[in-house]
C-alpha cells in the first residue's frame, strides 16, 4: 500500500467512529411483545380507548404476594420502524448494494415508570434517542451532520429544572437537556396528580406523547393509530420508608447512557422483567474514539483492530497446509510455553497449546491484538484460563524482582473535600490487569463463575493452595478454590462486590469484646479492609498466612524445578535435529575421507614420481663427481708430466706444445664438469625440496584422513548415544512426543511436549504465583489498604484522576486477577481508564459483539485476547439494513465496516497472521484467526452436523460417545394444522408427551434439557409448558439465549409460520443458528418440526440427513419405574 493509500485509509476510520456513533444513535429498540396472560408478569398492549393496568378492575384483582405491589414500565408513543427507516433512506439517499427489504417491527419514543397507584416516576422518564435522532436528520437540511451539531430543543412551555433531577450525559446534551426538562413535566404533574388524587390514565398518556411529538419534531405519520403503548407489570417489595414504591433510577429504567444516582432502598424485581435498555451506551466512546484517533493516540493493539481490513497484501499462514504445520510444530517446542500453567487432569491440545504459545510470543512483552477461532465445545474458557495463569505467574516474578520497590512514595490527592493516600506502583506491575469483556452477560457470568469455582481445579488443589479462597466463596455463593475472578460491571455487582470483598466487618455491636481470630475469617462476616486492617503494625493482631520469605522461596524451588524439566524437553526436543544434522555430518565424514584418500593417492604418486626423479639425479652426481675427479687426477697426472726447458730445447718447443694443448684440453674438460656438477647439483636441490613438499602434503594427508576417521568414528558414538537417549525419551514421553507423521485427528488431540512432569512443575509455579500474591498483600497492609479504599472510590463512580484510577484497577487485579464485565458497562465502569492501561483485555464470544461495542474497551488495552466464533450467533444489530446502507453512503463507509455485517471477532480475525479459512456462505470463504479445532462437548450426530454445515471439517472429535438409556437423537415429524404467529400446536403437544416421556419412563432430570426455538414466541410458549411439565423454564428460551451453554438433552422445536416461508428462510439464511442449536446438546438432540417443509432449506437439509425418526426410538431400552 503506498503512502497515499495508507492516508486515505486512516483518514477513513476516522469517518468509521462518526459512521458508528450515528449507527448507535438511530438505532431503535423493539417494543417487548404483549403477554397479557402471564400471571406473574404480565404485559398489556394498551389502545387509545383502552384502560391502563392500574385502572383495568380485571388486573388489579389479581393476587399480590404479600408485602409487595406492582411495579408498572410503560412503552409509550409506539412508532412503525419501517417508516422511519423509508423516510431516513430517502433523506440520505439509498445505497446501491442494500438490496430492498421491509423493515418490519415497532418501537416507542420514551418509557416511563408508574407506581402501583399510576403516579408516573419522572426520573423513570426516558426519551428514545434514535426516535430524537431520527427527528435531527429528517428535519434539517444538513442530514447526518445534525448528528454532529444537533439544534437546541424547543422548551416553549416546558417548566424550568430543579436541582433535585439526576444528572445525564448521553453524549448528545441537546438530547439531555429536553430529556430533563420533560422530565421536570412529568414530576409536576405526578404532584398534580398526587394532590388531586387522581391516576394517569391514557389520556394522560396521550397528553405526554403529544408532547414528545412536539419537541422532537418525530413524523406523526409514523406512529401507530391503535395502540398507545405497552405496560410490563412486575411485583416489587413496598420501600420500609414509604407506602409508595420507592423506585430508584437503576432499578427502574433505562438510561444506557446516563449517569445517575441510586436509590439505597432497592426494589427486587423477577428477573423475567428485565430493565429496558432503550439508547445507546456507545455515544460518548464514538465521539472519544474519533478524537483519538484524529491525535493519533491509539495503541498498537486498537490500531490494528481499526485498520486490518483495509490492508492490502496481507501475509498469512494457513495452519492446516504443510508450511503452517512446520510453523505449529516450531511455536509448540517446549522453549515456547509460559512458565506457569492453570491446574488440570488433562493437558491443553495441540492447537490450544498453540494459541496460548503463539499469544505469549507475540504479546507477552508486546502490545496487539491476536484472534482465536472457537467452535463450539473446543476449550474457550479452558484456553483463557491458561493466559490467566500465564500473566499471574509472570507477574509474581516481577514483584519478587522489585522487593521493596513495588510500591513509590506515597502520593494524595483531593476527592469531595478529602485528602485520598495512595501509592503508585513500579512501571512493571502496572499495566498487569486483566478483564474479561463481552457483550454477552451470560458469558461474562460463566467466566466470572468458573475461573473461582472449586471445579476448575483438580481436587489437590484446593488442599494444597489458599488464595483467600474462603472470601471467593462467599462472593460467588458457592464454594470456591480461589479469589480468581470477580464479576463487575453494572453498578449493583459493583456495589455487591464491595459489599463483601472489602467493607464487609463481623457485627461486634450485641456482643462481648472478643480478640479476632488469627486467621482471615470470611465465614465470620469479614471483608479484606477488616483483615488488613488486623495485620497492620500498629494493630498486630495477624500475621500473614504466609511470610514474604517463605512464598519467595517456594517460587524460586518451584522455577527451579520447572527449568530443569523445561531443559530436558528442549533436550529432547533438539535429538533429532541434532541426530539429523550428525548424520548429515557422517555423509561429510565419508565424502570428505574419499576427498582426502584421493588427494592422499594423487599426492603419493606426486612423491613417489619426485622421489625417483632425485634418486637418478642424486645418481648422475655421483657420476659427475666421479668424473670430475677422474679428469682433476688426469690433469695432476698431466702436470706431473711437464716437460723440462731441455726437453723444449731439443724438441724445437714441439713438445711443449704438444703439452700445453693436452693440458688445455684436460682443464677445459674439468671445467666443464665442474659447471655441469654445480647445475647439476642446483637442479637435485629443487628437485629434492619438491620431494620433500610432496612429503610433507602427503603425510598431511594422512594426518587429516585420521583425523577424519577419528571424527566420524566420535560422531557415530554420538549418533548412537543421541539414537538411544531419543529412543528412551520417546518412550518417556510417551503420547506427548510429538509426530509429525500423525492423521489429523491424533495430531489435534495429542498435547506435544505437555510431559505429566513439566505440566505438573508449570501448575505448581502458578500456584507459588499466588501464595506470592497472598504473601505480598498480607505483607503489604498499610499500602494495599490505602489503595483498595481508592478502588471502592473508583468503582463508585467517584471522579478521580485518570491515573489514580489506572493505580486502582491495577491495585484490585493484584487481589483478584482477573475482572469481568459487559462491553454497556466500559464507558462508565472504565471512564477513567486512558489508552493501554488495561493489561490484558480478553475478548469471550467476541462473535456475538459489534465492532464499534468492543473499541473502546480494546483501545484501553495494551494487549488485546480476542476469543469468538463467527460461525456460531452473529451480532444483533437492530438498526434496519437500509438506514445502515444510506448512513454508509453519507459517511463513505465500505460495507467491511458495517455493524449489520460484521463483528468483533471479523476484524480481529483480520489482524491474524497465523488462521485458517472457513467456509463462507456470502464470500466463499473466511480468514479466522488461530483456531481451536477438538470439539469435546457433544456425541454424534450433534458434532458431524456442527461440523459439516458450519466448519467444513474444521472440528476432531475428541469425546468419547456417550452411554445413555434415552432414545437415540431423532426428528419428531409433526404436521401443523394452524398456528399461533410461530408456535404451532401441534408441536406443543408434541413436546409435551416427548418431555413426560423422558422423565416418566427415562428418569431424566429437569436440568438435562434445554427447550429451545429459533422463535421468541415459541420461547414464550415453551416456557410455560416447561412449567407446566416439571421442567425447569429458566433453561427454556431461544436458540440465542443458549449460546456458551450446555445440556445433556437439547428439545429443538422448530415453529415457523406454516402459511408463510419467511421464518424458515431467516432461520435457515446461514449455519450460525443451526450451529448453535445442534452443539448445546451433549447426548441427544430431538427436533420436533414438520420434516418435508423444513428439509427443504439449506442446513436442515444436512439435519434431516443425519436424524432419523424420532417415533420409531421412542419406546426402546425405557426404564421401568420401581
Amino acid at each position: 500500500m503506498n503512502e497515499v493509500s495508507v492516508k486515505e485509509s486512516l483518514q477513513k476510520v476516522q469517518h468509521v467512529f462518526r459512521f458508528w456513533k450515528a449507527i448507535e444513535a438511530l438505532t431503535p429498540q423493539s417494543i417487548d411483545k404483549e403477554n397479557a396472560r402471564d400471571i406473574d408478569n404480565p404485559a398489556y398492549m394498551v389502545t387509545f380507548d383502552g384502560l391502563l393496568p392500574w385502572t383495568d378492575t380485571e388486573h388489579v384483582r389479581k393476587p399480590v404476594p404479600s408485602g409487595k405491589v406492582w411495579r408498572y414500565s410503560a412503552q409509550c408513543g409506539i412508532y412503525n420502524i419501517s417508516v422511519v427507516a423509508d423516510q431516513l433512506e430517502e433523506k440520505l439517499g439509498a445505497h446501491d448494494d442494500v438490496a430492498e427489504s421491509r423493515n418490519t417491527g415497532k418501537s416507542r419514543l420514551f418509557d416511563v415508570s408508574f407506581s402501583n397507584k399510576g403516579i408516573p416516576q419522572a426520573t423513570s422518564f426516558m426519551l428514545s434517542m434514535p426516535a430524537w435522532a431520527a427527528s435531527q436528520v429528517l428535519n434539517h437540511d444538513q442530514g447526518v451532520k445534525a448528528l454532529k451539531t444537533p439544534v437546541s430543543p424547543d422548551l416553549t412551555g416546558l417548566p424550568a429544572l430543579s436541582d433535585t433531577l439526576p444528572m445525564m450525559d448521553s453524549g448528545f446534551p441537546e438530547f439531555d437537556q429536553l430529556t430533563l426538562h420533560i422530565m421536570q413535566w412529568i414530576d409536576a404533574e405526578a404532584v398534580r396528580l398526587q394532590r388531586d388524587e387522581l391516576a394517569a390514565d391514557v389520556a394522560w398518556i396521550k397528553t405526554l406523547g403529544e408532547l414528545v411529538l412536539e419537541k422532537t419534531g418525530f413524523p406523526y405519520e409514523a406512529m401507530e393509530q391503535h395502540a398507545i403503548c405497552l405496560v410490563k407489570c412486575a411485583t416489587v417489595r413496598i420501600s420500609q420508608n414509604s407506602h409508595e414504591v420507592n423506585l430508584s433510577v437503576e432499578s427502574t429504567k433505562t438510561n444506557s447512557a446516563s449517569s445517575r444516582t441510586e436509590g439505597k432502598g432497592k426494589e427486587k424485581t423477577k428477573s423475567a422483567v428485565p430493565d429496558d435498555l432503550i439508547n445507546s451506551f456507545y455515544i460518548h466512546e464514538m465521539e472519544a474514539l474519533e478524537g483519538h484517533w484524529k491525535k493519533k493516540n491509539v495503541g498498537r493493539g486498537f490500531f490494528d483492530y481499526m485498520t486490518s481490513v483495509s490492508r492490502e497484501n496481507r501475509q498469512v499462514t494457513d495452519v492446516r497446509t504443510g508450511e503452517g504445520l512446520d510453523a505449529a510444530f516450531d511455536r509448540l517446542r517446549p522453549t515456547q510455553p509460559p512458565v506457569g500453567t492453570w491446574p488440570s487432569l488433562y493437558p491443553l491440545a495441540f492447537s490450544q497449546q498453540l494459541a496460548v504459545n503463539e499469544l505469549w510470543r507475540k504479546n507477552a512483552e508486546t502490545p496487539g491484538i491476536f484472534a482465536v477461532n472457537g467452535p463450539p465445545g473446543t476449550g474457550k474458557t479452558t484456553l483463557l484460563r491458561d493466559v490467566v495463569a500465564a500473566v499471574v505467574t509472570a507477574r509474581a516474578g516481577k514483584l519478587i524482582e522489585h522487593k521493596n520497590r513495588v510500591f513509590l512514595n506515597k502520593g494524595t490527592f483531593t476527592c469531595d473535600k478529602k485528602t485520598i493516600p495512595f501509592f503508585p506502583l513500579h512501571d512493571s506491575i502496572a499495566g498487569t490487569s486483566i478483564i474479561v469483556a463481552s457483550a454477552n452477560n451470560g458469558a461474562v457470568e460463566n467466566i466470572s463463575l468458573e475461573l473461582p469455582g472449586i471445579d476448575a481445579v483438580p481436587e489437590w488443589v484446593p488442599k494444597q493452595s489458599d488464595y483467600f479462597s474462603e472470601l471467593a466463596s462467599h462472593l460467588m455463593g458457592k464454594p470456591a478454590w480461589g479469589l480468581l475472578a470477580a464479576k463487575l460491571g453494572n453498578k449493583e455487582n459493583r456495589e455487591n462486590f464491595l459489599n463483601t470483598f472489602w467493607w464487609k466487618k463481623p457485627d461486634e455491636r450485641n456482643q462481648k469484646p472478643t480478640v479476632p481470630p488469627e486467621t482471615f475469617s470470611p465465614a465470620r462476616g469479614e471483608g479484606l479492609h477488616y483483615h488488613l486492617n488486623l495485620l497492620k503494625p500498629t494493630q498486630g493482631a495477624r500475621k500473614p498466612a504466609m511470610s514474604w520469605s517463605e512464598a519467595v522461596i517456594r517460587y524460586q524451588k518451584a522455577t527451579v524445578i520447572e527449568d530443569e524439566a523445561r531443559q530436558e524437553l528442549v533436550r529432547y526436543s533438539e535429538l533429532e535435529e541434532q541426530i539429523n544434522n550428525q548424520e548429515q555430518a557422517l555423509i561429510q565424514c565419508g565424502e570428505s575421507r574419499a576427498s582426502i584418500n584421493a588427494a592422499l593417492s594423487e599426492q603419493n604418486g606426486i612423491y613417489l614420481a619426485l622421489s625417483s626423479d632425485v634418486a637418478g639425479q642424486e645418481e648422475a652426481g655421483t657420476r659427475l663427481h666421479r668424473e670430475l675427479a677422474e679428469a682433476d687426477k688426469r690433469v695432476h697426472q698431466h702436470e706431473a708430466n711437464k716437460p723440462g726447458i731441455l726437453m723444449a730445447i731439443f724438441s724445437l718447443g714441439k713438445i711443449p706444445r704438444e703439452w700445453w694443448g693436452r693440458y688445455q684440453r684436460l682443464t677445459d674438460e674439468m671445467d666443464s664438469l665442474r659447471t655441469t656438477l654445480a647445475e647439476h647439483i642446483k637442479a637435485l636441490t629443487s628437485s629434492q625440496a619438491l620431494r620433500d613438499e610432496a612429503h610433507s602434503q602427503t603425510e598431511a594427508l594422512k594426518s587429516e584422513l585420521a583425523l577424519s576417521v577419528s571424527r566420524e568414528t566420535a560422531i557415530r558414538e554420538k549418533v548412537a548415544r543421541d539414537i538411544s537417549e531419543l529412543a528412551e525419551a520417546r518412550t518417556m514421553m510417551g503420547d506427548a512426543w510429538p509426530d509429525r507423521n500423525a492423521t489429523d485427528e491424533q495430531r489435534e488431540l495429542s498435547a506435544p511436549w505437555l510431559s505429566k512432569r513439566w505440566r505438573d512443575t508449570r501448575e505448581r509455579m502458578f500456584l507459588a504465583a499466588l501464595d506470592v500474591h497472598r504473601a505480598f498483600i498480607e505483607s503489604h497492609p498499610v499500602e494495599m489498604s490505602a489503595n483498595l479504599n481508592l478502588v471502592s472510590d473508583w468503582l463508585n463512580g467517584k471522579e478521580i484522576p485518570d491515573k489514580q484510577a489506572a493505580l486502582a484497577l491495577d491495585s484490585l487485579s493484584l487481589v483478584v486477577p482477573v475482572i469481568s464485565t459487559t462491553f454497556a458497562s466500559v464507558p462508565r465502569m472504565f471512564k477513567k481508564i486512558g489508552k493501554e492501561a488495561i493489561g490484558w483485555l480478553l475478548i469471550d464470544e467476541a462473535g456475538q459483539a459489534l465492532p464499534q461495542q468492543a473499541a473502546g474497551a480494546v483501545w484501553r488495552a495494551k494487549r488485546t485476547v480476542v476469543v469468538g466464533d463467527p460461525k456460531q450467533l452473529e451480532p444483533v444489530s437492530g438498526i434496519p439494513s437500509s438506514v445502515e446502507g444510506a448512513l454508509a453512503q453519507s459517511y463513505d463507509i465500505p460495507a467491511s465496516w458495517w455493524p449489520g455485517k460484521i463483528s468483533a471477532q471479523v476484524l480481529a480475525d483480520q489482524t491474524m497472521e497465523l488462521g485458517t479459512w472457513l467456509p463462507d456462505v456470502e464470500k466463499g470463504q473466511v480468514w479466522v484467526g488461530c483456531p481451536l479445532r477438538v470439539h469435546r462437548r457433544c456425541d454424534d450426530p450433534m458434532f458431524s452436523i456442527s461440523n459439516n454445515i458450519a466448519y467444513g471439517g474444521l472440528m476432531v472429535h475428541g469425546k468419547k460417545q456417550s452411554t445413555s438409556c434415552l432414545p437415540d437423537s431423532g426428528w419428531l415429524d409433526v404436521k401443523g394444522k394452524s398456528c399461533e404467529g410461530n408456535w404451532i400446536a401441534e408441536e406443543g403437544t408434541a413436546v409435551e408427551k416427548l418431555l413426560l416421556t423422558l422423565k416418566e419412563q427415562y428418569g431424566i432430570a429437569p436440568d438435562d434439557v434445554f427447550l429451545i426455538s429459533p422463535f421468541k414466541d415459541c420461547a414464550m410458549k415453551l416456557r410455560k409448558l416447561a412449567s407446566r411439565t416439571g421442567f425447569r423454564s429458566n433453561r427454556t428460551g431461544t436458540v440465542h439465549t443458549t449460546q456458551g451453554k450446555e445440556a445433556a438433552v437439547v428439545v429443538l422445536v422448530l415453529g415457523g409460520n406454516i402459511q408463510k416461508n419467511g421464518a424458515k428462510s431467516w432461520a435457515a439464511s446461514k449455519p450460525n443458528l443451526l450451529n448453535v442449536a445442534v452443539s448445546r446438546a451433549r447426548q441427544r438432540l430431538y427436533v420436533i418440526g414438520e420434516r418435508s417443509l423444513w428439509e427443504k432449506h439449506a442446513y436442515f437439509s444436512s439435519l434431516s440427513r443425519e436424524l432419523g425418526p424420532l417415533q420409531e426410538k421412542m419406546h426402546k431400552n425405557a426404564v421401568t419405574e420401581p
